[in-house]
């Protein structure tokens, strides 16, 4: 492909120059791309090295694609919901909790298979911590909007049937992203839904739950626990109560990320696209700007 390319390289942060040409541009998915193609209409693709596109895409160019870096977190993000669920199931954020509280109190509970887990968003993670799970002889539930996954779980229901998958939930994992269709999804009522006893594993967006609700069900205890990796406003504020809340323990927003292999993952996927690009096939992660991802 280097005979077919010319690369050049622009160190400015967020903000591109003021006069760029060039048609694909790698970055990062702060840029604003309406600005990006009115200085250079001839662009025609952007590949972000980001999974999450939120902001955006929300007034894309007309003709202008753009591609993310879907399942660049995937190899990580399926261990921590496997760590996650199964700190769920060996009440680790309770002992957390009563360490703090300097409080001895001996569980004695079953294994993680006996587990009923569901999970939001069947996407690279979602599919990635699905498969881990499924090998310890877990029952896996997919919920997606389309009613469809990447691989074979015990159940894939839509969002029509989502209250009836949380009331038979015993973890709940979501790896949503923040869309219009997605903000506000597990409202109170929908956190209310869960069995006494439920655990909850966030790693995709803040926006889909209602964490105030959560909170009310973790100090009342009919949560088993939580384990938060992303939050409204972060860094979270020193008067947020999150930071005193029993049995939910915080990840500042780094349990899918791998900066080992990130920009090598990256620059991964853009190779592949590009090669796809310059003999017109499909592109692959090619975001929907009506979905937001």
């Amino acid at each position: 492909m280097a005979r077919k390319v010319i690369v050049s390289v622009d160190d400015g942060g967020d903000e591109l120059p003021k006069e760029f040409s060039a048609e694909v541009l790698v970055t990062l998915p702060k840029v604003d791309l309406a600005k990006a193609h009115k200085a250079n209409p001839n662009l025609r693709w952007v590949q972000t090295t980001f999974a999450g596109v939120e902001g955006m895409v929300d007034k894309l160019p007309r003709g202008l694609r753009v591609t993310n870096a879907s399942g660049v977190h995937a190899e990580k993000g399926g261990e921590f919901i496997l760590t996650a669920a199964l700190m769920l199931t060996h009440e680790v954020p309770r002992y957390v909790t009563d360490q703090a509280n300097k409080e001895w109190k001996p569980l004695f509970g079953p294994v993680l298979k006996t587990h009923r887990i569901t999970i939001l968003g069947v996407g690279a993670i979602g599919a990635s911590g699905a498969q881990h799970l499924k090998q310890l002889g877990c029952k896996v539930t997919g919920v997606t909007r389309s009613g469809r996954a990447r691989i074979k779980l015990d159940r894939i229901a839509t969002l029509a049937e989502l209250d009836e998958v949380l009331a038979q939930t015993d973890i709940l994992v979501s790896t949503l992203p923040d869309t219009p269709q997605s903000q506000g999804l597990i409202d109170r009522r929908r956190v209310d839904l869960l069995p006494d006893g439920a655990g909850i594993v966030v790693v995709g967006r803040a926006a889909p739950l209602d964490y105030e609700a959560i909170m009310d069900r973790l100090d009342a205890g009919t949560l088993r626990g939580a384990l938060l990796d992303v939050f409204p406003e972060e860094p979270i504020p020193s008067r947020n109560r999150a930071w005193k809340t029993p049995r939910l323990i915080i990840t500042p927003h780094c349990s899918v990320d791998d900066h080992t292999t990130y920009i090598d993952r990256c620059i991964e996927i853009f190779v592949d696209n590009l090669q796809r690009y310059l003999s017109g096939r499909k592109l692959l992660n090619l975001v929907d700007p009506k979905q937001g991802y």
